[in-house]
């Protein structure tokens, strides 16, 4: 039995502990929310809510690692609104929304055992008001947008109602094509070396992933654009680039941060990839090269 499956058993077989502290601590919870929502306003915060949107095996996982540091105030939840990631904040989000995270951790568990695209929208949590809730928590708060966590007419109106810094994480179609595929065809999305897979690329497939992301990017940016939010437009590259890097957390944080060496300019995940002989035999029998798969900044 492998590792994974090892670890999936384990922690199946302590749901039921972990749901029992989830309501006892949503029950703790109770008494603060009504004393919020009746007897006190609560108090004005500095927070803050960062969009990272961009495409699955683009690099935000190693994004993620250059903005998660509770020390200096970045909370950063993944792909927190399909159900895929848990994060200490959830639980202070019952303050304002009563059960909420016994509710996620309920979907949580339910995706690990039946993955469904825009989860969120079919249960009974509200985005809106979950939004509404974290800008109450202080901070910088970091969340992971990738298309079908959303339809796209909700993922527009909470761009609308909350006006998020944006950024845009843009990876080479290509390399991003062939990463998915790996991933899909061995179930390892994180850490595990794909460097030995061998897979097929359909081109009538391939022409259809870029077209679809693509068009996510451009009528998401220009809308973005539109409602006045602040956008930072970055490709793959430069998270790899301690100036780009930086540009990016001085985009996220507040101003008059001053804790930058807390902050480190390279990311801590690992390469799982070290091989483009795939890519390489894809461009033999198409007869173009790996710039022409460049996913381009859209200028506005």
């Amino acid at each position: 039995m492998s590792d994974q499956r090892i670890k999936r058993k384990k922690l199946s077989k302590l749901a039921p502990i972990f749901a029992i502290k989830r309501v006892i601590l949503d029950v703790t919870d109770l008494p603060k929310y009504f004393y919020y929502r009746f007897f006190k306003k609560h108090p004005t915060v500095k927070s803050k809510i960062v969009f990272v949107v961009s495409f699955p095996r683009s690099g935000t996982h190693a994004l993620g690692s250059l903005l998660a540091n509770e020390k200096v105030g970045f909370h950063y939840y993944g792909e927190f609104f399909i159900f895929n990631a848990w994060n200490s904040q959830i639980g202070k989000i019952n303050r304002y929304y009563p059960f909420f995270s016994l509710r996620f951790f309920i979907n949580f568990r339910g995706q690990r055992k039946r993955w469904q695209y825009l989860r969120f929208e079919k249960t009974s949590l509200n985005a809106s008001r979950t939004l509404q809730t974290i800008s109450k928590l202080p901070g910088v708060h970091v969340i992971k947008i990738f298309p079908q966590h959303f339809t796209d007419p909700l993922f527009q109106s909470l761009i609308a109602e909350f006006k998020p810094h944006i950024i845009f994480l843009r990876r080479n179609h290509l390399d991003r094509f062939v990463s998915h595929k790996k991933a899909n065809a061995t179930g390892n999305w994180h850490t595990s070396s794909t460097t030995e897979v061998d897979i097929e690329l359909n081109p009538a497939e391939f022409e259809r992933f870029i077209k679809n992301y693509s068009k996510f990017y451009e009528d998401n940016l220009r809308f973005a654009a539109a409602q006045g939010c602040s956008i930072l437009d970055l490709d793959f590259i430069d998270i790899h680039n301690p100036e780009k890097v930086r540009q990016m957390q001085k985009f996220a944080q507040f101003d008059g941060f001053d804790d930058w060496d807390k902050l480190i300019l390279a990311p801590t995940t690992r390469k799982q990839d070290s091989s483009s002989k795939v890519q390489e035999e894809f461009l033999v029998k198409s007869g173009k090269t790996h710039a022409d798969f460049e996913f381009k900044r859209l200028n506005i």
